[in-house]
């Protein structure tokens, strides 16, 4: 596994974007750098925070090399920042994860998750089981199996739980293999993009769980899920170029699912059979789709809402569009 990686270059590195975190961004970097496994480096793209973020982690920087701060010039929104840190990793290294700047890591978790992708070249994304934690680290609440399939064998089983079930993006923060990320369309710059990316990464491997518990997620009253509750409050977060403008988020995500199978290296029948899956989710989600043109409707006719000038709104367009205007008129 370690035949590919060019001299000096770590085998893991971690991408941790950051706004405004100074928070928890202290023990979220300490966590990363006190794994057992020390071949790894971690980069933090800072969107432009105008707290104290800077000075903490070049504080940190000039403790530990493994520590790489680089701070954007301007705040492109949550998405870009998550590719923008993607793009800043070592080319080299052979795997890479997002680290939340508010979660915290088992000083184990990179060795369970490795052993996972090591053994098994089937594996796409290796991550161990979640549990909540507070402000002050006081455990919330345990998460049991969501019921997904990721792990299956079967790449159109795999595709349609991750794109069909309702579930949380825990795996959006697992191990990953670099070069099949880096295949992949990336994280969308639009709402729910996490799971088209699961979604994507699930069309070229499988996605296993590690039973221990050896990550954590930070409940508080900051993070972005609740400051932005819906889809179109969130668009906000991931492109704020499209503020004002007419989004139609179900169509954007139904258009994903499609660009993700139709560029993935499938056989022609898992193609067909991902495909078809899309036209069951095309029936379960016709309500929220039409609900989208008559939303959109309403905020042009009350002025809340314009195109811009010069670009298309966010909504179907392309191969993908015509494969979604199939599924609604079935």
């Amino acid at each position: 596994m370690h035949a590919n990686r060019a001299p000096g270059a770590p085998l893991v590195s971690i991408g941790m974007p950051a706004y405004n975190a100074e928070a928890f961004i202290v023990p979220a970097i300490e966590s990363l750098l006190a794994q057992t496994v020390t071949d790894l480096e971690v980069v933090v793209s800072d969107n432009g925070s105008t707290d104290a973020t800077e000075r903490l982690c070049r504080e940190i920087a000039a403790r530990d090399p493994r520590l790489r701060y680089v701070r954007q010039p301007v705040n492109r929104g949550g998405a870009a920042n998550f590719a923008a840190v993607f793009d800043l990793r070592h080319p080299d290294a052979l795997y890479f994860k997002w680290a939340a700047a508010d979660d915290v890591h088992e000083p184990g978790y990179l060795a369970a998750v490795l052993d996972v992708l090591r053994s098994d070249p089937s594996v796409a994304v290796a991550h161990t089981a979640t549990d909540d934690i507070d402000e002050h680290g006081l455990h919330l609440r345990g998460w049991d199996d969501q019921g997904l399939r990721a792990d299956d064998p079967d790449v159109a089983v795999r595709f349609a739980s991750l794109s069909q079930r309702n579930h949380e993006c825990f795996s959006i923060f697992g191990l990953v293999r670099a070069d099949l990320l880096a295949a992949t369309h990336g994280l969308g710059r639009y709402p729910e993009s996490d799971r088209v990316l699961l979604a994507e990464l699930s069309l070229r491997g499988r996605l296993v769980d590690v039973p221990q518990v050896l990550f954590h997620r930070r409940q508080h009253a900051g993070r972005s899920v609740r400051e932005y509750p819906s889809a179109r409050s969130r668009t906000a977060w991931f492109n704020p170029d499209l503020v004002g403008r007419p989004v139609f988020p179900e169509w954007r995500l139904g258009r994903g699912y499609v660009e993700a199978v139709l560029s993935a290296p499938l056989s022609p029948a898992d193609r067909s059979r991902c495909l078809a899956q899309m036209v069951r989710w095309g029936g379960q989600h016709a309500p929220h789709l039409a609900r989208n043109v008559a939303r959109t409707g309403v905020d042009l006719a009350r002025g809340e809402v314009r195109p811009g000038r010069g670009a298309r709104p966010a909504g179907p367009s392309g191969a993908a569009a015509r494969t979604l205007g199939d599924v609604r008129v079935r």
